[in-house]
């Protein structure tokens, strides 16, 4: 498996990783070591949908990660395939697949953790 892919992979895994249900990380943690940032520059979210679709319990563990997040601000997923915005702006955004809802939600949310 390429390093690339596995990198992604890694990204993707941080909803899970952060749950009770997984590791329990922080949220900084698990940023820091998959190197975020620098891997951020190497990728958008259109890479991590064939992932996506090739590891469909990712979809399950970022709707769950969504659905505990104890936060009135930031970003949010849906079943539905909806990405949207808590705060002011009411962004709502909707995709033709799960997958690419899950990937954009993935970019948007990680982003805001670190700074991006």
């Amino acid at each position: 498996m390429n390093q690339q892919r596995e990198k992604l992979l890694a990204i993707l895994r941080i909803g899970h990783d952060t749950s009770m249900r997984g590791e329990g990380v922080s949220l900084k943690s698990a940023l820091s070591r998959v190197d975020y940032l620098e891997a951020r520059r190497q990728f958008a979210a259109e890479d991590l949908v064939p992932l996506i679709q090739a590891c469909p319990e990712l979809i399950q563990q970022w709707i769950m990660y969504s659905q505990d997040k104890r936060t009135h601000g930031g970003w949010y997923l849906t079943e539905a395939g909806e990405v949207g915005r808590v705060d002011r702006s009411q962004i709502r955004l909707r995709f033709s697949s799960v997958e690419e809802a899950v990937a954009e939600y993935v970019v948007r949310e990680l982003d805001s953790w670190a700074s991006v």
